[in-house]
């Protein structure tokens, strides 16, 4: 019985860690149609993975957030894409929100949703932080500015996402590691 015990522990327990560990082995396809490893954007510091959808307007608000983010930590050995999940969306369509939005990530399309399903993700705008192993340093919304569906702050009162990334660039262990995104249901 015991014996059965550790095996079935065994089991578990690599079944839940499975997703974090095969992150880096995912494929995705750019914009030009060329399947990338995410192992090349593998960072010594970490990754930042925001999920994204054209469509999203809470998607099209962060650009601004995303782009501002990306200017101030790019030369910190952060690296940063964007995941486009699902099939809803064609290449130009994905292109012409990149352009309009002039977002600064690659953009990277998720069309099994074998990323999505790997982080368990749920919600466009929603962020993940990875460090080089594929440990989830931090999860969740970019800030509180928006709080629920259609209710925003008019002052930011939590910078969830800066706030990891100063911490994990200080070389400190993110305070708060997990949030709620608030968005589009990924479908």
């Amino acid at each position: 019985m015991k014996s059965l015990l550790i095996l079935w522990s065994a089991i578990i327990l690599s079944v839940t860690s499975a997703p974090v560990e095969t992150v880096w082995q995912t494929k995705l396809m750019d914009l030009k149609g060329n399947l990338k490893n995410l192992q090349q954007f593998r960072s010594n510091k970490a990754t930042v993975i925001y999920f994204l959808s054209p469509e999203c307007p809470l998607c099209q608000s962060y650009s601004l957030t995303i782009n501002q983010i990306y200017t101030r930590f790019k030369d910190n050995e952060f690296n940063f894409i964007g995941i486009i999940p699902g099939r809803n969306y064609s290449v130009d369509e994905i292109k012409s929100y990149g352009r309009k939005y002039k977002l600064q990530v690659e953009l990277l399309r998720d069309t099994a949703s074998l990323l999505v399903n790997k982080l368990q993700a749920t919600i466009t705008p929603e962020v993940f932080v990875l460090n080089k192993n594929g440990d989830i340093l931090y999860s969740g919304r970019i800030d509180n500015w928006a709080y629920e569906l259609g209710r925003k702050r008019t002052v930011i009162t939590e910078h969830n996402l800066i706030n990891a990334l100063q911490e994990i660039n200080a070389g400190k262990q993110v305070s708060i590691k997990k949030t709620k995104a608030v968005g589009c249901f990924i479908e």
